[in-house]
């Protein structure tokens, strides 16, 4: 029997309207947040053996656990692995920001090849993947052959998709998941992925619509 894992995006935040670089800024869920966890809840709630629920312990991934927490019966389990990238110094800038005050910096970053790019006193992309890659491992061994939920952010579960589906975490802008979307795969004990289901909002209606995430041009 394979190993289940049902991804999370947290719900929205003022950062994610500003699209601005808020890794471990620590910032609250937005009132459209907080109703996007409920719909999110409810779509899982329907679920069965559900072995653990799992979550960034920063405060916008850990409401929206909580909240699936309540309707599965499941406490969070806090993973500080699991947390956004650390964004250092550029933490509050919007890319554009980035590109038009430290244009050195963003080429670095854009240039996927690059893994030593990082965050003045944040992470590099090398450090990060690496500490997605521990996380996943960890949890894929303590919990085989179960099922679990994973409440994370946009680029640990697009890093983490790119690592598993791909080998090339790198890949990660091919995953790019929204607010309180469900991303479905199961892990073979052959190490063979299956991906059921990647970004799916269709839990979500007009009033807690999923907040979208671009690169820019």
């Amino acid at each position: 029997m394979g190993t289940e894992i049902i991804f999370v995006r947290h719900g929205e935040t003022a950062g994610n309207l500003d699209g601005r670089l808020h890794g471990r800024t620590d910032l609250p869920l937005t009132e459209r947040g907080r109703l996007q966890a409920q719909r999110v809840a409810e779509r899982l709630a329907g679920l069965t053996d559900i072995g653990a629920l799992y979550s960034s312990p920063l405060q916008r991934a850990r409401a929206t656990a909580e909240t699936i927490g309540r309707r599965l019966s499941l406490t969070p389990t806090l993973h500080d692995d699991l947390m956004e990238l650390n964004f250092g110094d550029m933490e509050g800038h919007t890319l554009q920001e980035l590109r038009q005050k430290h244009p050195d910096l963003y080429a670095r970053l854009m240039d996927s090849r690059d893994l030593d790019a990082g965050f003045p006193n944040g992470e590099t992309r090398r450090e990060f993947h690496a500490r997605v890659a521990r996380a996943l491992d960890a949890l894929r061994e303590l919990y085989a052959g179960s099922r679990l939920v994973i409440v994370s952010h946009l680029m640990v579960i697009g890093s983490g998709l790119a690592q598993l589906l791909t080998g090339d975490p790198n890949r990660w802008d091919e995953f790019l998941v929204a607010n309180c979307s469900v991303t479905h795969l199961e892990i073979a004990p052959s190490g063979a992925v299956a991906l059921h289901c990647w970004n799916d909002i269709s839990h979500l209606d007009q009033t807690t619509e999923a907040t979208g995430w671009t690169l820019p041009s």
